[in-house]
């Protein structure tokens, strides 16, 4: 069994078909890729807050370019999660806009424009369960 999630290599799932392979799980980042979903190849790098809410329990939470909020708690004796995210009403319409790597000055440029000329509210929620392997 994990001792923590700080340190892993996963393949992370959710019902809804988002499939995240590899994501990398560092000391105060995650690096993932998203290999299935509605932003298929998009790449992100994002910087987290951690917190140990229970041996084998674990959460972290970060604030990604686009304006959304995304929290995950990490079950590690069951290895699943629950995710709680708000998104923007504009990326929620149309996730496609997502596809890209968060470490391209040219994708950055793009979604600051969205958020500019779109709008914010009302958010969606994503409030779903799904599992992890260690890769």
């Amino acid at each position: 069994m994990l001792t923590s999630i700080l340190g892993a290599r996963l393949s992370w799932h959710f019902a809804n078909g988002w499939v995240f392979e590899p994501a990398i799980v560092g000391p105060d980042i995650v690096d993932y890729t998203l290999k299935e979903g509605p932003h298929a190849g998009r790449h992100a790098i994002q910087h987290f807050y951690y917190q140990r809410v229970a041996p084998g329990v674990e959460t972290t939470v970060w604030y990604e370019e686009s304006g959304a909020l995304v929290h995950i708690t990490w079950y590690l004796e069951t290895q699943t999660v629950h995710r709680f995210a708000a998104l923007p009403a504009w990326l929620a319409e149309d996730m496609t806009v997502y596809r890209g790597d968060n470490q391209d000055p040219a994708f950055i440029e793009k979604i600051k424009k969205l958020i500019s000329q779109r709008q914010d509210w009302p958010r969606h929620i994503l409030n779903d369960e799904g599992y992890f392997k260690v890769i």
